[in-house]
């Protein structure tokens, strides 16, 4: 009598099962180390980009400049077509991400130094970036400046547009 060789054994298959189980449990969680870094990513680029427009209308415009102290420029003030696609697919709250200019005289320099706290809201919070510098967003790694749960406070500053 012969035996009927065409399909597997219960052993072959356990074995194949418990490989694809060891290859999923490395690969899963290393792929959503890679979502969550790029999700990172996109926050502090677009942090860049709110600083870069800041600093580049508060050099176009000398009336947005603070006199003293500091104000602070939100996002709905800017051209925020760029800012319609936030990492985690929320909507960035346009009245409390904003960038605050510092006005700071040193040896009788003037100069301005930006901080962008920039938020988008989900449905359990919120989720981004809360006053960072130009050198923060260049020098850290991006998963170490994204935060959740972040203070809202556009409120406690003066606006530079008003």
């Amino acid at each position: 009598m012969r035996l009927n060789n065409k399909g597997f054994t219960l052993v072959e298959l356990l074995a194949a099962m418990v490989i694809l189980a060891a290859i999923m449990a490395i690969a899963v969680p290393n792929i959503i180390g890679i979502l969550n870094n790029s999700k990172a990513d996109t926050y502090v680029e677009d942090a860049k980009k709110m600083l870069s427009l800041v600093e580049y209308k508060v050099r176009a415009n000398p009336s947005l400049r603070p006199s003293t102290g500091s104000c602070i420029i939100q996002l709905k003030d800017l051209d925020n077509s760029e800012f319609k696609n936030p990492p985690n697919n929320g909507e960035y709250d346009f009245n409390n991400s904003f960038v605050l200019v510092t006005k700071q005289v040193v040896d009788g320099k003037t100069r301005y130094e930006y901080f962008v706290t920039i938020i988008e809201d989900l449905k359990e919070g919120n989720r981004g970036i809360e006053n960072k510098s130009y050198t923060d967003l260049y020098t850290n790694e991006p998963s170490e400046l994204v935060q959740n749960n972040l203070r809202k406070r556009a409120s406690v500053y003066t606006n530079c547009t008003s």
